[in-house]
């Protein structure tokens, strides 16, 4: 063999390899937790449910055409838990310009089909303190996470201190009420009747 084609198959081999590595990876983070093809049966979030005082429902709100997820507001910090078997496939820390406050994203899967983002709402004011929400973010993207393992603590900064909890089927917004489990659907009732912002938690006839 040529020295020209000796050079050839080695630069097409390294090339080779960052690619199908790149792309190893990038498969790793969207591979689903579970080839399951139904949809989940679903626990709730928030590890201690003394803490909710507030919750917001899905649907359209006075202030925004589709609310899609459902609120759970906490007056303390709280370790927010895996609701099923999932992996994390993104993290993001950004400033939410219509709140005006930090916040930090999970996203998550359970299978190719449904799919969460879990938004960790600290009511962070400030970059010092939306870093320190971002720190109490205990998975990694790739990682697969079983039910009721902890996904971080959200801490509590102000009373707008919450998490957003959506989800969707598909690539649609659906209302995760809809797949709660029994037990937590009657837990979420019992809460919505204390705490809920009023009408139904899930309004799924959009206008």
């Amino acid at each position: 063999m040529s020295r020209k084609k000796k050079t050839f198959l080695i630069v097409f081999s390294i090339i080779f390899i960052i690619i199908a590595g790149g792309g190893g990876f990038i498969l790793y983070k969207m591979w689903p937790a579970t080839w399951e093809r139904g949809a989940p049966s679903m626990g709730l979030p928030i590890a201690n449910t003394d803490v909710i005082h507030v919750l917001g429902g899905y649907g359209p709100k006075p202030w925004m055409d589709l609310h899609n997820g459902i609120d759970y507001g906490c007056n303390a910090s709280v370790y927010i838990i895996a609701w099923c078997d999932m992996r994390v496939r993104g993290i993001k820390f950004w400033f939410n310009d219509g709140g005006g406050h930090w916040q930090t994203n999970v996203g998550l899967a359970y299978n190719w089909k449904y799919t969460f983002d879990c938004v960790f709402e600290s009511w962070a004011l400030n970059e010092t303190y939306g870093n320190l929400q971002l720190a109490e973010i205990y998975v990694k993207v790739g990682q697969k996470v079983s039910r009721g393992d902890v996904i971080g603590k959200l801490l509590y900064h102000g009373s707008g201190t919450h998490i957003h909890f959506g989800m969707k089927e598909s690539g649609n917004d659906v209302c995760p009420y809809l797949f709660l489990s029994p037990s937590a659907k009657t837990l979420f009732d019992t809460l919505w009747a204390q705490y809920g912002d009023g009408g139904v938690a899930c309004n799924t006839t959009l206008v």
